[in-house]
């Protein structure tokens, strides 16, 4: 009877001696430690038994493992399941109480902003009001607990990663194709308040389904003309919160049918103007300087 794969990789995964060598594997590669001998191996995952741990190491080799002539290692897709191991990606998450945002504001009421970490998910939204911006997965291992103010950094890497990926057109999960466009009004996130936007761009990957979405101007901030803007004006985008580009931008749709939607950022006297299509694509770019 024939399975189908994905179920197979994921019975090899249901033992706990195949995952406890995985994790040995991965450690030693971390460490530069890689390959490691059968007897080494056995000896560090801890188990005595030898046909035992021989038939869980053969179960691996070949779709997760590599054994070479000096021993075995990690393939990639083996490497991914460590990593996700040691990311606590499938740890209980816990949460933390909200973080003030230095600097940042809500964009609705003007008190400011806080961060904080439930299930599972990134949080960023207001101290006073109710709103909330942004709301993301990441791995509860991403930010250290004792430091509170990590999970900014943390929730912006995994941000600025992800949109950088999506919107170039392949998914940072599964590298399936992704695909652009742009919504009505709020769209489909009422939650997030983004009524104070005129439209929303939407990232789908056609293969795995994992989606962003997010104001216009948010999807923007790693567009060439708008790094450069900024960066004329002092501004290492990069070096910021991936969010803060909301204090500088605003957005109008033009038109419908077709969807074109002018998102202008202003800093000090100048302005950028740049104008995108149905697929979230930029089709035109203007600056206005007032020197």
């Amino acid at each position: 009877m024939s399975g189908d794969g994905s179920i197979e990789a994921f019975d090899l995964l249901s033992n706990e001696v195949r995952l406890d060598i995985l994790r040995t594997l991965g450690e030693a590669m971390a460490a530069d430690e890689s390959p490691l001998a059968f007897t080494e191996l056995q000896q560090r995952v801890g188990v005595e038994d030898n046909g035992r741990f021989n038939y869980h190491l053969t179960r691996l080799v070949g779709r997760l493992v590599d054994k070479e002539e000096d021993g075995y290692e990690l393939k990639p897709p083996g490497n991914n399941i460590y990593r996700a191991i040691v990311s606590g990606a499938y740890t209980d998450d816990g949460g933390i109480d909200p973080v003030p945002v230095e600097g940042e504001t809500c964009p609705y009421c003007g008190a400011d902003a806080a961060a904080w970490y439930e299930d599972s998910h990134f949080h960023l939204g207001c101290s006073e009001c109710d709103n909330l911006v942004i709301r993301y997965p990441i791995p509860p291992a991403s930010f250290d607990r004792d430091r509170p103010e990590s999970l900014l950094a943390a929730g912006g890497a995994f941000i600025l990663r992800d949109q950088t990926a999506m919107r170039q057109g392949v998914c940072p999960y599964c590298a399936g194709e992704v695909s652009g466009r742009l919504t009505e009004e709020g769209g489909e996130l009422e939650e997030f308040n983004e009524r104070i936007y005129s439209s929303v761009a939407r990232f789908v990957c056609g293969r795995c389904s994992w989606s962003m979405h997010c104001g216009v101007p948010f999807a923007l901030n790693i567009e060439p003309a708008v790094v450069s803007f900024f960066h004329d004006h002092g501004i290492a985008i990069f070096d910021r919160h991936p969010w803060s580009i909301y204090q500088y931008a605003d957005d109008r749709v033009c038109s419908r049918d077709p969807w074109r939607v002018e998102v202008t950022c202003r800093i000090d006297d100048d302005l950028l103007r740049v104008v995108i299509d149905e697929n979230v694509d930029v089709i035109e770019t203007e600056v206005e300087s007032a020197t």
